[in-house]
């Protein structure tokens, strides 16, 4: 009898995967991390929702910490790679902040408190919370690179980019969270847009506030001592 091939000898035991299985699970683990705590979400509760067995919840994430990172580090990562692919198409550079804005709010329209999910890592310490930190650092890159280009393209007014990626992050998520059913994602993005393109204040106050006294002992403007 002929020796078995190595195809035979390597292949996996256990059924073969099912298309699509592993993203499904990701979606309804999602669903429920977003409205429990970490220690309150059981494993079982998870394969139920999914229409799966234990056995098979486990064939494709180790432990339940494996499953809550994979969430959310494969959503930033999709919203990322989203991103990019939506600034590839040629645009001036001020459309391209508002594509930012409406691909974010886009992708979190149907999952608005996997914001919150995701945050979670902000103010750990350990191995999960630095790779987290890390892909997020990459999604601000993004957004400060954008926000550079139109700088360049005098569209923006000279700020750190850094920073003004950070603020608009924090706008888009602040309207993520707090949005209402009767809000609706074109108007959602034209004031996110707006507001951080055009800043809230007019010229009248922003006249008052040049013209505040100074507190006692405070040092000198920048922009009067320069002129």
């Amino acid at each position: 009898m002929a020796p078995p091939s190595s195809q035979a000898r390597t292949r996996p035991r256990g059924r073969p995967p099912i298309p699509g299985l592993r993203a499904s699970i990701l979606r309804e683990a999602e669903a429920i991390f977003e409205r429990h705590d970490f220690h309150e979400v059981q494993m079982d509760d998870v394969a139920a929702a999914c229409h799966v067995g234990k056995g098979t919840l486990y064939r494709h994430f180790r432990s339940k910490r494996d499953l809550y990172l994979a969430i959310t580090f494969e959503g930033i990562g999709r919203l990322q790679a989203e991103l990019e692919a939506a600034l590839e198409e040629r645009d001036s550079p001020a459309r391209r902040v508002e594509r930012i804005v409406r691909g974010t709010l886009t992708f979190f329209w149907d999952r608005r408190f996997f914001f919150a999910l995701i945050h979670r890592h902000e103010y750990r310490s350990d191995a999960d919370a630095r790779e987290w930190l890390r892909q997020r650092a990459q999604l601000s890159a993004l957004i400060a690179g954008t926000l550079a280009k139109a700088m360049a393209a005098g569209h923006v007014r000279r700020i750190d980019c850094r920073l003004g990626a950070e603020m608009l992050l924090g706008m888009m998520r602040g309207v993520n969270r707090y949005r209402t059913r009767d809000d609706h994602l074109d108007h959602l993005v034209a004031t996110v847009v707006d507001v951080f393109m055009r800043g809230v204040g007019t010229p009248s106050g922003r006249r008052v506030l040049a013209g505040r006294p100074r507190r006692r002992g405070a040092s000198e403007p920048l922009a009067r001592r320069a002129s």
